[in-house]
């Protein structure tokens, strides 16, 4: 593809006046200029004072222009790379998730439960709080922060000397896109409940 040139007339400031062409800086097509014995161009255009111009013009290359569809792949390709980048760097969801409903306890008892990490982001976890003191957790520093599709460990534990049986929660602060999961506890501290409410009620253990 032969390469394209124009011309730029620079006739200012002679005593002629300034060039018609080189006061609003525009490009002129070879097609619309004259060309002398030696082969230079010729300004067509006229001064501020209507004599004409007769300038010898300035040939300029102009940049070349890349074609509709290169431009429009590279922005898409930025595009891509910026949403990658966003991704794995800002975007995506943490997801929180506990196979366990409802854990039972003995008094001194504790239980090992595992946090899954179902989402794309790194899974933070906040606080954990219960609805009753009887209850606690120990929270190490591996547990804190879990990977994605990854999984932690907290370990609950129901007091030593707890007296009675307690119907509790647990609760679990994160950035989970999911909110805060809770879990059902039962603390136990009379183990022999059950089988006396049963030994009291049953017609076939009353003895005559």
């Amino acid at each position: 593809m032969a390469t394209k040139i124009v011309y730029r007339c620079k006739n200012t400031g002679g005593p002629d006046g300034d060039c018609e062409h080189a006061a609003s800086n525009e490009t002129l097509e070879a097609s619309a200029v004259t060309f002398n014995e030696s082969g230079q161009a010729i300004c067509p255009g006229e001064t501020i004072f209507g004599e004409p111009c007769g300038a010898i013009l300035e040939e300029v290359i102009p940049p070349k222009k890349l074609p509709l569809g290169i431009i429009a792949g590279s922005v898409a390709g930025l595009i891509v790379v910026a949403c990658v980048v966003w991704f794995f760097f800002l975007g995506g969801d943490a997801q929180l998730r506990i196979e366990q409903t409802s854990i039972t306890l003995a008094p001194g008892q504790s239980v090992k439960v595992e946090i899954f990490n179902d989402g794309n982001a790194s899974l933070k976890l906040d606080d954990v709080t219960f609805s009753d003191n009887e209850f606690s957790v120990d929270k190490t520093e591996d547990s804190l922060e879990i990977a994605p599709g990854k999984s932690g460990f907290l370990r609950i534990k129901f007091a030593q000397k707890a007296q009675n049986n307690i119907q509790g929660k647990m609760t679990i602060d994160s950035n989970s896109s999911n909110g805060p999961v809770s879990i059902e506890l039962e603390g136990n501290a009379n183990p022999w409940t059950v089988a006396e409410k049963l030994n009291s009620t049953s017609t076939i253990l009353d003895k005559e």
